[in-house]
Parts: C-alpha cells; structure tokens; sequence
C-alpha cells in the first residue's frame, strides 16, 4: 500500500503543479484580458501575518473616465511614483483592476509548468 502511495505520488504533484499553472493562466487572462497604461500615484506600507510589504496605488482612465486602486500586497519590487505602468482591468467592470508585473507572473507559470513536466517525466 505504501509503496503504491509513493509511486503515484510524484504523478500527483506533477499533475498539480502542470494544472495550477494552466489554472492561473487561463482564469487570470480571461478576467482581465484588456490593459491601459496607469500612473502610479503613492506608495505605502502594508502589513500582512507580521510582514511589512508595499502596496502600490495607482490611477488609470477607460474610456475618458477615471479610476484609483491599490496593488495587493506585494514582496517584490514596485515601480517609481508617477512611473508609466501596465494596468489589467475586466472590461465588463473596468474598476475591477490589477497591477500586473508580468515577468513574475510569467516565471512563476512557466516554472510551475516546468517541474511539473520534469517530475513527469522522471516518473515515467
């Protein structure tokens, strides 16, 4: 019994880890599958389980109207105050609205992906 758990374990992870990344993928880009240009306004300081991190707020206009919104909080590094950013927004909410540093994003997919394909394929 245990070591039919061991054996389908590395499948299982693998399957998670390849799933999760098209997961994100896909739910992430069919909500905000427009972008606008967006200006950074302030940064501040959140707390999070004991952590200090950044929030990023930002502006950014659909349409000639105007919206604000804050970043979640976030470990890496935020642009410069009034720097030019990438804004993702619903368009069938544009308020609803996420400040998308997408070489991360990316990495995080692609390297989930990654290994999942590579315990995969070890455990073939």
């Amino acid at each position: 019994m245990v070591k039919t758990v061991l054996d389908i374990l590395p499948l299982l992870v693998a399957a998670l880890l390849i799933a999760s990344a098209i997961w994100e993928f896909m739910s992430w880009r069919l909500k905000f599958s427009n972008w606008a240009h967006g200006v950074g306004t302030s940064l501040g300081a959140v707390k999070n389980k004991g952590d200090v991190g950044p929030r990023l707020a930002y502006e950014y206009t659909i349409d000639g109207t105007a919206y604000e919104a804050q970043s979640g909080y976030m470990k890496d590094s935020l642009p410069a105050k009034g720097e030019d950013i990438k804004i993702y927004y619903d368009p069938k909410n544009p308020s609803d609205s996420e400040w998308y540093h997408g070489s991360l994003h990316r990495y995080l997919m692609f390297g989930s992906a990654s290994i999942g394909a590579f315990i995969l394929w070890l455990s073939l």
